[in-house]
């Protein structure tokens, strides 16, 4: 520990904890075993880091939400996962409500200026690139992708293995497995798939039902009817449609221009004829 570190007699540090210079540590915060805390870093609150996580130069960790109805009497929660990293100048705010929590899942990465608002709800193995910012929150499923200096709008969900390009505003949900660019779902994210372990059977219905859900001309019930009943059986699909229809604030668009620019090749080892469509 760094002699020009601050850290509260409230804070609990476990085993093998190093802190850089002029890092400040106050609050209830919890650090698991052989974490690293780099210079400059604030960690304040009720807040909850799981062994080897690495936190960069400069971020915020467990401040105060940005939000006007925040009581600052409340006790809320910010919690983040083991084997995580945090960036330089990433911020992570706890939650709002008496009770809630902004929460990280286990080794999801949040690169340089990502800023989290208060009650996001990140899975594990998520990438968030640099100077994306998460309005409150936000939902994001496991393994998802956010490149860079994207801006997602309170209570959006985004689903697992789904890849957002960079400079997207989000304002609606984007389903699992879709890959978005310029403002919309342009197929599927087959690099995320196929790294993930998704295998290749599996890979060719989840492009069939985004195919379907979004290039096929049909409404969205409809689409949701076809796709439950020609991919029955595959849990991957199933997700997809139950991340659909629970859908609050409305699912996003294709991209706006046509299939034949707007869908993807197939894959070298996919065969349309597998997806039936």
């Amino acid at each position: 520990m760094h002699p020009t570190a601050i850290i509260s007699a409230t804070a609990q540090l476990g085993k093998g904890v190093r802190i850089g210079p002029y890092t400040v540590i106050d609050g209830h915060v919890i650090l698991g075993d052989n974490c690293r805390v780099g210079p400059h870093v604030h960690l304040s609150g009720h807040t909850t880091i799981g062994e080897e996580t690495v936190i960069h130069a400069g971020a915020i960790v467990g401040d105060t939400p940005q939000d006007l109805a925040y009581d600052s009497k409340s006790v809320t929660h910010t919690e983040i996962g083991r084997k995580c990293t945090i960036r330089e100048y990433a911020t992570i705010h706890r939650g709002s409500a008496p009770g809630s929590k902004t929460v990280v899942g286990d080794r999801s990465m949040l690169m340089g200026f990502v800023h989290l608002g208060h009650n996001c709800r990140i899975g594990s193995d998520v990438v968030i690139a640099n100077l994306t910012v998460l309005a409150g929150h936000v939902e994001v499923e496991d393994r998802a992708f956010l490149s860079a200096s994207v801006g997602v709008h309170q209570f959006v969900r985004i689903g697992t293995m789904a890849m957002i390009g960079a400079h997207n505003l989000i304002l609606q949900d984007v389903p699992p497995y879709c890959l978005l660019q310029e403002g919309g779902v342009c197929g599927m994210n087959h690099v995320g798939l196929r790294r993930g372990g998704i295998n290749q059977k599996t890979r060719l219905a989840v492009r069939g039902a985004i195919k379907v859900y979004f290039f096929s001309g049909l409404n969205r019930p409809n689409a949701l009817a076809t796709i439950t009943e020609r991919y029955r059986g595959i849990p991957e699909v199933s997700h997809f449609v139950a991340f659909v229809q629970s859908t609050k604030r409305g699912i996003i668009d294709a991209r706006r221009r046509s299939q034949a620019e707007t869908e993807p090749a197939p894959e070298p080892d996919d065969d349309d004829s597998a997806t039936g469509s």
